[in-house]
């Protein structure tokens, strides 16, 4: 019926009308694969934290990564280990965004591609 996937709310082509909707259908097994259970430590982080990345998002779309693909991994800067790495660190400050752009290698692995 469509030529073409309708625009998300981001302009993106995607099934997902949201980061939102993504993030709901991707992130329990997403934090799977990196040793965090969801149910446990963080069942609400998604409404918790998911509008924190919007400032991010030209950032991440000139780094070359999808924004429903930065808000997950942006939800590691929340959570242990990752926690340790970003913000106050031993080391001094370190910028989420920058964070999650020096990260994506590490991490778009084990997300699913947005459709």
């Amino acid at each position: 019926m469509f030529d073409k996937l309708p625009k998300d709310i981001h302009g993106y082509d995607s099934k997902y009308r949201s980061h939102y909707a993504y993030l709901d259908a991707h992130l329990k097994e997403f934090l799977a694969k990196v040793d965090i259970d969801m149910d446990i430590c963080c069942p609400g982080i998604i409404h918790c934290h998911g509008d924190k990345g919007y400032s991010y998002r030209d950032q991440w779309n000139k780094g070359e990564l999808h924004f429903f693909h930065g808000m997950a991994i942006y939800l590691l800067t929340y959570l242990r280990p990752f926690s340790d790495e970003v913000r106050e660190t031993k080391d001094g400050w370190v910028d989420p965004s920058r964070w999650v752009l020096e990260n994506k290698d590490r991490f778009l692995p084990h997300l699913p591609p947005v459709e």
